[in-house]
């Protein structure tokens, strides 16, 4: 019997057991939400969802894969204080700026420098060239002139670490893709063959989005109503001591839609952005890589042996007609349920008694064979000491995403919202 799909446009407090919801507002971009186009990031009802039904006003709400700060945004606009986690710099750019509590004083001098910008001479500045082997590739010159004059006026114009810095940096991060040759509609960059592409001025592009960032901000003042502490390190392995020491409290809910098992590479997706802004050079990649949550950097030496085995009965029958297939490819499965169950086992140790982890996570199809990621991450958290007390599920209508994954990760229609209690 097929099951009955309840649409609704906020998810109810009080929600059954494998419900199947489908959200239909279209309003997930409000306030600083739209800031920085950034793949797969979760709709912010499911947060916003879990943050009243699991805490009160002043309680601490982590994300440990914060990515660009849809949960963080949404626990300090409900008085919250906010604590997120995640290895890359843009991520954790996106999610300051978006986060922080803006004064007049910012605004107006984020406004002086933008006077600048647009009615600067780029022969003023010194140019500034990013670590590219193969600039030109990427970037016709007119673009590396005009991106370089942009960044050397925000250096030259704003304090390091300060709200206004990083809101001109993230700008300028949003404009960088505009500007290339880089396909616009696939979040990985490549330059397409097919369809030559017009790259935008630099200066053009970068002051209409700075205006649109800016009229959001001047509209919502006051929506922030706490504070967010982002730091780095990465979700396997949380420096406990410095979240308590910037919170100073447990724990009380975590929230967070960890990366999609061999379905995206945010390292290479968001390189052209963290490149240009100075955050990593070229030839740290590979490394940088490495540090990725579930990576796919697995030598011969590790996958060339028989399959791998976990607890599980049902990643294990998985993973055995996986590597039948691709034995690389079973233990890029398993090294990601392997990092989850380290995650979980970190998140439990931050929690507060009776605080809650929820988790958002798609099913995947792996070289044709399914994984129930919901059911294999319920089996880790229930070995981990949580109890499961709720499960549900809605039905994705844009991720960003669009991209060719020739059959590797299957196509995710729906995520499941798993809610567990330590």
């Amino acid at each position: 019997m097929r099951q009955r799909i309840i649409k609704v446009t906020e998810l109810p407090e009080d929600t059954s057991f494998n419900s199947v919801f489908e959200i239909t507002s279209n309003n997930v971009n409000y306030y600083t939400h739209g800031f920085f186009k950034y793949p797969c990031k979760f709709i912010p009802h499911i947060p916003r969802w879990a943050i009243k039904k699991y805490s009160k006003e002043g309680d601490v709400v982590l994300d440990p894969f914060c990515g660009s700060g849809t949960t963080l945004l949404e626990a300090v606009t409900l008085n919250r204080i906010a604590a997120g986690i995640d290895f890359d710099p843009l991520s954790r750019l996106i999610s300051r700026t978006k986060t922080y509590k803006y004064t007049k004083k910012d605004i107006r001098d984020i406004e002086k420098i933008r006077e600048k910008i647009s009615k600067g001479k780029l022969e003023l500045y010194k140019e500034f060239v990013p670590d590219f082997s193969n600039i030109s590739h990427w970037f016709p010159p007119q673009s590396i002139r005009g991106l370089s004059f942009i960044k050397s006026v925000i250096l030259n114009n704003s304090n390091e670490k300060s709200r206004v810095r990083d809101f001109l940096m993230l700008c300028l991060a949003s404009t960088v893709r505009k500007c290339s040759f880089a396909d616009d509609t696939s979040p990985k960059p490549y330059v397409s063959k097919r369809i030559k592409k017009s790259p935008l001025n630099p200066s053009a592009v970068f002051i209409k989005i700075l205006d649109n960032y800016l009229n959001e901000l001047k509209d919502n003042q006051g929506l922030v109503k706490n504070k967010c502490f982002i730091i780095g390190g990465n979700a396997k392995k949380i420096n406990r001591s410095r979240i308590k020491n910037y919170t100073r409290q447990n724990v009380s809910l975590a929230v967070t839609s960890p990366p999609y098992i061999n379905a995206f590479d945010y390292v290479r997706s968001l390189r052209l952005e963290n490149i240009w802004l100075g955050h990593i050079q070229e030839k740290e990649i590979p490394a940088y890589k490495e540090r990725q949550f579930g990576t796919e950097a697995i030598p011969v030496r590790v996958y060339n042996k028989e399959a791998p085995s976990h607890f599980s009965v049902k990643l294990d029958m998985a993973l055995k007609e996986i590597y039948k297939k691709d034995g690389k490819r079973a233990f890029v499965v398993s090294r990601f349920f392997n990092d989850m169950q380290e995650n979980i086992k970190q998140v439990y140790s931050l929690l507060k008694n009776g605080g809650h982890y929820v988790i958002v996570v798609g099913n995947s199809q792996i070289r044709d064979v399914d994984i129930p990621t919901s059911d294999v991450i319920i089996d880790i958290a229930k070995k981990e000491n949580f109890r499961l007390v709720n499960l549900f599920s809605y039905r994705i209508k844009n991720r960003y995403l669009r991209i060719p994954r020739k059959g590797r990760g299957g196509l995710i229609k729906e995520d499941w919202v798993i809610a567990l209690e330590k």
